[in-house]
């Protein structure tokens, strides 16, 4: 990452699955020097409510030891994913392509000897309904387990009821 860009601090809850106490993205400052207002450059693992490209503002951490979340100013419109895939998956493949082809990116990190953790940012043009049911069938196809932490695409317009009830 570019030597401008800063390290945010987001803090966890430890009794989570993930069992860590802070998770640190990094943000390019984007305001007025000293403003601490920050765009997010990579997508979370553990981190909820926020996504690639958001504006948020940080704070110095009260103890000592850089910057802390202190909130989402402007949301960028894009979701974050958690896949959790065995590292012996003959499926992932096959079903990644799916997201792939529909504009979604990940990064990687192995989570332990036998699954890789992957965060997913799906941006804000992708329909989010369909990227719904390509993890659903995934899951059913046993290529990962998932969560959404942060669902930023704005909410699909319900279809227009016709006929006569």
């Amino acid at each position: 990452m570019p030597e401008s860009y800063a390290r945010i601090r987001f803090n966890l809850n430890p009794e989570d699955w993930h069992g860590e106490t802070a998770e640190l993205l990094w943000a390019e400052p984007i305001g007025p020097q000293g403003s601490r207002v920050f765009r997010l450059m990579n997508s979370p693992y553990h981190a909820h409510a926020v996504s690639y490209l958001d504006i948020v503002r940080a704070e110095e951490a009260a103890d000592g030891m850089g910057l802390d979340y202190a909130g989402t100013i402007e949301a960028s419109g894009h979701s974050t994913i958690w896949l959790l895939v065995p590292s012996d998956s003959a499926v992932f493949a096959r079903h990644w392509s799916s997201l792939h082809s529909r504009g979604c990116t990940y990064e990687g990190v192995v989570f332990d000897s036998k699954q890789t953790l992957y965060s997913v940012d799906v941006p804000p043009e992708a329909n989010f309904a369909e990227i719904v049911s390509i993890l659903d069938e995934g899951h059913r196809r046993g290529a990962w387990l998932f969560q959404i932490p942060h669902a930023g695409h704005a909410p699909q317009p319900n279809p227009t009821p016709s006929g006569n009830a």
